[in-house]
Parts: structure tokens; C-alpha cells; sequence
């Protein structure tokens, strides 16, 4: 008998892993019928790469695949010098998903010329997350209905739909960002510690993760990395053991190191972080605050950067949360009455001391580093704690510390789950509990899912407002290389329209574009030390074509043919047939018209001298403030005649209009039109120490304030256009 028993408890160890794999293939399943529900099939077309074209970062992340994959291989494998010529950087720094980019690139002999796996690695990720969601929800409780119900939380978390595709109007497409898998894995080894008892699986389960983060998504192993020290210390002080501390975080830390270098991360060209630490935090809010993610409410208030401490739980799972903190506060009396509640609470607290411990200490660090040393609640800061220089240098490479908070919003998804089946004994009461959550979750989401499906399943539309101009389709080919010069100074909408461009061409590069980190300065400084030397040289090289600024257009206009082509100036070694030659903006005989565009990419914002709203530049122009400057630069014109064009405000009061100090004009603030005047001008003679520049001054009173990312800024007039015109 002893023996048979024996046998049956045999059965059962080997039984209960593999029953494992139904829930985690039930989470898989709901998490592709609701990717396809969402995205449509459309993205999953690997030759449709229209929807990746409609800018920002999914267009930045495309564009780096097509480079990668058309570049020789090297060594280190992920690396190409196709976008930052002639540096070599590795996919890695384009976020073009290195695990997705080397596995097609290995197939690219015979993959078709257009071909695109983002929609193939979105599938991937809702598939995975919705089989870890379910793995974790089942260790609550053991019920493939509920597992069921509860991976849907997880697998439609506002920061997935924030970052898988996104919604248009947001900043926040970062794709790769939406591999919550790797969050809820690390979580999941956590809960189910018991299966790795030997160290050899928990050492195994860390190293892959830490190669996935990685080969998916860099940011994400701080995360990984700090809930593997969670793990490890609730084993820690169970055991009492140092020695599954050392091997698992060796392991974790060399598999790492080996792939990012194996990829190329390791880099001389870009810089290991930027400032900002604080600015890309998570609001006090960031759990109930909906942001753009709810049907039923509005936003609240939250500091400019905070999107990227979106965490909003959604009114089901908030729901839900409330319902089990209200069912412990009520068993909690209950046992008060009885005299229990101080005796249950030691015992549970010495039962789970380890546990509750770490999980505390992950819990803060991770909210800490959230919300950073400047603490906001809504619009309202509530704590400031200034750290020395080195600190913030040392925490820049963490600087959206913001996405931390995802760590606490899946803690408190757990924490609903987990009390409402705790405290609801009645299995089918605690079931139909969360399916109504639920299905009050859905409700909440439906709007912005609704928003989403719509912009997925529908025709896209490129985003090339900045490259418009024929030129880009008919002679761009002309050209093997494009250089911007200076090396930086251009706007990333800018450099991911002209690479979209550069790279329809076969072999054509450029030796600048938006990378996640920025190129050293030591290193473009030598690039425009050697580009000037060109310039000045006459040594222009023929298959090149020149993005320079207005100071080398005026500097090296008889070196080169410069034209003006959608608001950026081109110089090139030979001539350029069917497009407008670029006028001097040091107005002059030669140069008699001069128009400063103030749209957000037009050339006028380069002569915006101090005092305008520039955070508030738009489509078409600029607010200005208390006083708004602009420079006008005179290559030998004396007199000229100025025009601007401008919208009214919303508040009463005045604008004069002054060129160097002389009223020349006076505006009512709520008032639209143009306005004319002649003006004396001095002869620019150095532009950089400001000798021979004019001045033209927007002094405004009676300004109103305006609310732009949550900041409040001063505006009293709009202006669109500043033309000026050469008399004698």
C-alpha cells in the first residue's frame, strides 16, 4: 500500500507541470484573438509596411530594419553604419527589435524586398503575455475559467495599448516597450519559486530573459534585474544560502554582457545616457489616471513627460482592487470581534516574513525610482529633493524611470485578483465577481481599443509633410550619400522623413538619424571639422547631397548650389534641375526677399532670438510673450520693408512692434492681419557676437495664459510669417 501511494505521489509531480501548459496556452489564445481583434490582419501582412510609415517612432524602428538588413554582415552582428555614416552602431539603438531584425536578416536571400515582422512581434507579445498573465493568475487560484478572465487584465494593460502601435496623436509607439512578457516571467519564476528549487532552472530561466531583454528591449532589464533580486532575496532568507544568489545573478549578468555584445551595444559612438532623470516620471495619480485610455473619464492632471509613467489600471480592475481591500477590511473587524485579528496577523507575518519583506523592498525601490526626487500629484509638485550632479549623470541611463510604475500596476492587479479569491469562498461567486469586473474593464477600454482599431484597419497615411517636394522621388537617386551639416541640430520628424527617402534608395546612407541614444560630441565635432574642411577646401564630393543651416548657405555660397527644398536648404556639388534656389537670408541686392517661415519646421524659428513660446511652435506659427525677439540679418541692405502675418489672441491689450528700439508698428492683441512698415537697417557683420544684427521686438502686454503639456506659458499674439524686403 505504502509503495502504491508512493506511485500515485509520483504521478502527480509529473502530472501537475505539464497541466501548467493549458493555462498558459489558454492565455496565449485569448491574448492572438484579441491582438487580432484590436490591430486587424492587416499588420500581420509582412509586405505591408504602409502603417509604418505614419511617423514617429514605428517609422524610426522600420527604417532601422530596412538599413540593417540591406548592410554587409559584421561583427559584432547587429551593427551597420548605414544611418550614421561612417560610424558603425547597432540596430540595437533603433529599437528595431535585434531578436526579430538578425533571425530575418539571416532569411533575407529569400524574403520578399518589401517585408516587415512588426506585426509578427506584436502577435508574439500578446500571445506571451497573455500565457505568463495566466500562469501568474493561475497560482492564485487553480481555475482555467478564472485564469481565463484574469489574463485579460493583464493582456489589455493600458501601457501595452500605449506602446504596441499607439494611437497617432501620441509620442508613445514604442513597440518594443510592449513586451510585458518579460515583466510578468520574471514575476511568475517569483510566485513560482517551488519549480525552480534546483539553481540550475532559476539560473537557465534568468540568462534567457536577460538575453531576450537585450535582443527585445534594452530598458527592460532594470526591471527584470529587480525583480530577480526580489526572487532572489525571498529565497535568500528562506534558505540562508548565498549560494543560488551568486549563480543566478552571475548568470543573469554574464548572459547580458554577452549578448550585448554579441549585438553591439558596446559602443564608442553614441553616449550611455542623456540628462532628464525626473522629467519622464510617473505622477502620485498614475494608477487611477485614465489619460486618453478611458470611455467614461477624462485625464487628470499630470506634469509634461509623465506619459511615460502611464499605468492606468482601468475601472474594472480598480473595481476589483476596492472590492478585495473592503472584504479584509470587513474579515479584518470580523476577527477584531473575535479577538484574532492581532494573532492571525503575527502568524501571517511570520508565515511570509521573507516574502513580504522583499516584495516591500522591490515595492519602493521601484516606486521611488518612479516618481523620482520630484514628486507630483496631479499639476502640483509635493516633494523636491535635489541630488548632487554626479547622481542625476549616474541616473540619466534610467532617465523614463517613469515605466517603473508598470511594476506597481501589475503588483496591484495581482493584489485584486488575489484578495477577491481569498475572501470570496464561494468559487462561483468569486468567478461571476471578476467576470463583471471585467467585463466593466471592457467598457472602460472600449473607446481608445475602438480608436485604435479604427486607425489599424483603415487606410494609412504617410507622414511626409516634410518631403513633399518631387525632388525626393525623382533625384534623390542621384546621390549616394547624405551629410547634415552640423552633424545635429535637426529635427527627428526631419531625419525620419529624409531616411524613409534615403533608404528607398539602393546603397544610400546618412551620417546622421534618430537613435535612442545621441552620438558623442567629441566625435561630431570631428565630423563637422572634416565637413568644413570641404566646404572651405571646394572639395565637395559629386555623389553627396549637403542639409546644411542658413549660416553655411550664407558662408559657402560660392562653393556650392544651394536650394531651398521643403523648408531645408540642400547644397550640392553639382546642379540640381526643378527646384527653387535658395535665397540668402542676409537680405541684400542679390537677396531681396527673405521669408521666415514660423511653422515648427519652418526655416523662421532659426531667427527666433530669445522670449518666444517655442514648446508651443505649430503647424502654422509661434505665440509670443512678454517680449519676443526675432533677428533680421542685412548683407548690405540699408532700408527694407517688413510684413507679418498674424493671428489674434484671446485676451485684450497691445503688441508694439519694434526695430532696434524704434516703434514701428501697434497691434490689438485679439486682432488678426498683417501688419507693413518700412525699417532702417544696420549691415550684419558678425552674427555670432551680434555686431550689425537687427533686432525686431514683439513687446506684448496684457497677456493671457495658456495651458500647453500642463505648463503654464504667456501668450499674446500668433505669428505665422515674417517677410522682409530688400529697398536699397
Amino acid at each position: 500500500m505504502k509503495k502504491e501511494r508512493q506511485m500515485k505521489e509520483m504521478k502527480v509531480k509529473v502530472k501537475n507541470p505539464d497541466s501548467l501548459k493549458w493555462y498558459f496556452l489558454i492565455g496565449a489564445l485569448i491574448g492572438a484573438v484579441l491582438f487580432v481583434a484590436i490591430y486587424g490582419f492587416g499588420v500581420l501582412n509582412v509586405t505591408n509596411d504602409a502603417w509604418l510609415l505614419t511617423g514617429k517612432d514605428l517609422q524610426q524602428h522600420y527604417i532601422g530594419w530596412k538599413y540593417y538588413r540591406d548592410a554587409a554582415w559584421t561583427f559584432p552582428i547587429g551593427c551597420h553604419d548605414g544611418l550614421t555614416h561612417p560610424y558603425m552602431v547597432s540596430v540595437l539603438y533603433t529599437d528595431s527589435i535585434p531578436l526579430f531584425a538578425i533571425f530575418f536578416k539571416l532569411l533575407s536571400p529569400i524574403l520578399p524586398e518589401t517585408f516587415q515582422y512588426f506585426g509578427l512581434f506584436g502577435l508574439m507579445c500578446y500571445m506571451l503575455n497573455g500565457g505568463f498573465a495566466a500562469l501568474i493568475v493561475a497560482k492564485i487560484r487553480k481555475n482555467k475559467v478564472y485564469a481565463a478572465l484574469g489574463s485579460v487584465f493583464f493582456i489589455l494593460s493600458t501601457p501595452v495599448l500605449q506602446r504596441m502601435f499607439g494611437l497617432l496623436t501620441q509620442n508613445s509607439r514604442h513597440t518594443s516597450l510592449a513586451a510585458h512578457f518579460l515583466i510578468l516571467a520574471p514575476i511568475a519564476i517569483w510566485m513560482y519559486r517551488e519549480r525552480f528549487q534546483k539553481i540550475w532552472k532559476a539560473a537557465l530561466a534568468f540568462s534567457i530573459l536577460g538575453v531576450l531583454c537585450v535582443l527585445i528591449q534594452m530598458y527592460i532589464i532594470f526591471i527584470v534585474g529587480g525583480l530577480m533580486c526580489g526572487y532572489l532575496l525571498h529565497t535568500l532568507l528562506e534558505e540562508r544560502k548565498w549560494k543560488r544568489v551568486f549563480i543566478v545573478f552571475g548568470s543573469f549578468a554574464l548572459s547580458f554582457v554577452a549578448a550585448f555584445f554579441v549585438v553591439g551595444g558596446f559602443t564608442d559612438v553614441l553616449d550611455s545616457g542623456s540628462n532628464g532623470f525626473g522629467l519622464y516620471s510617473a505622477n502620485l495619480n498614475a494608477l487611477i489616471n485614465p489619460y486618453e485610455y478611458s470611455s467614461f473619464f477624462s485625464g487628470m492632471g499630470m506634469r509634461s513627460g509623465q506619459y511615460e509613467g502611464f499605468a492606468y489600471l482601468g475601472l474594472g480592475m480598480i473595481v476589483l482592487c476596492l472590492i478585495g481591500i473592503i472584504l479584509l477590511i470587513r474579515r479584518m473587524v470580523q476577527m477584531h470581534k473575535e479577538h484574532k485579528c492581532w494573532i492571525r496577523l503575527k502568524q501571517f507575518a511570520k508565515n511570509h516574513a521573507a516574502g513580504l519583506i522583499s516584495l516591500f523592498i522591490v515595492v519602493t525601490v521601484f516606486g521611488c525610482l518612479a516618481v523620482t526626487t520630484w514628486v507630483y500629484v496631479g499639476k502640483h509638485i509635493i516633494i523636491q529633493v535635489y541630488l548632487p550632479q554626479f547622481c542625476y549623470d549616474l541616473l540619466a541611463i534610467v532617465r523614463s524611470s517613469g515605466r517603473f510604475i508598470w511594476v506597481i500596476m501589475y503588483m496591484a492587479m495581482i493584489f485584486g485578483l488575489y484578495m477577491t479569491a481569498r475572501m470570496i469562498r464561494n468559487k462561483k461567486v468569486c468567478t461571476i465577481v471578476v467576470a463583471l469586473c471585467l467585463c466593466l474593464q471592457l467598457m472602460d477600454l472600449a473607446k481608445p481599443i475602438s480608436q485604435i482599431h479604427k486607425q489599424y484597419t483603415s487606410e494609412p497615411v504617410e507622414e511626409n509633410s516634410m518631403v513633399q517636394n518631387p525632388f525626393w522621388d525623382t533625384q534623390l537617386k542621384n546621390y549616394k550619400h547624405i551629410v547634415y551639416y552640423p552633424v545635429v541640430g535637426y529635427g527627428l520628424y526631419q531625419m525620419m522623413q529624409v531616411g524613409t527617402k534615403a533608404s528607398m534608395v539602393e546603397g544610400m546612407d546618412v551620417n546622421y538619424f534618430y537613435m535612442s541614444r545621441f552620438i558623442k560630441y567629441s566625435l561630431v565635432e570631428k565630423e563637422n571639422k572634416e565637413i568644413k574642411k570641404q566646404f572651405l577646401n571646394g572639395t565637395l564630393d559629386e555623389n553627396t547631397l549637403y542639409i546644411v543651416d542658413y549660416r553655411s548657405a550664407h558662408k559657402y555660397k560660392g562653393v556650392a548650389n544651394f536650394y531651398e527644398v521643403d523648408n531645408k536648404i540642400l547644397a550640392s556639388k553639382k546642379p540640381i534641375e526643378g527646384v527653387q534656389p535658395y535665397r540668402d537670408v542676409y537680405l541684400s541686392a542679390e537677396s531681396p526677399y527673405v521669408e521666415l517661415d514660423f511653422s515648427d519646421q519652418g526655416l523662421g524659428k532659426k531667427f527666433a532670438h530669445s522670449g518666444w513660446n517655442e514648446t508651443d511652435f505649430g503647424d502654422d506659427g509661434t505665440w509670443t510673450s512678454g517680449q519676443s525677439v526675432v533677428r533680421i540679418l542685412s548683407g548690405g541692405a540699408k532700408k527694407a520693408h517688413i510684413m507679418v502675418e498674424y493671428e489674434g489672441g484671446k485676451k485684450k491689450g497691445v503688441t508694439k512692434i519694434k526695430v532696434n528700439g524704434k516703434e514701428k508698428a501697434k497691434l490689438e492683441n485679439q486682432e488678426s492681419g498683417v501688419v507693413e512698415f518700412d525699417t532702417n537697417l544696420k549691415t550684419t557683420t558678425n552674427e555670432h557676437k551680434g555686431e550689425g544684427v537687427n533686432w525686431l521686438f514683439f513687446n506684448t502686454d496684457d497677456v493671457f495664459k495658456s495651458k500647453h503639456n500642463d505648463d503654464d506659458i504667456t501668450c499674446g499674439i500668433y505669428v505665422k510669417k515674417i517677410t522682409v524686403t530688400f529697398l536699397e
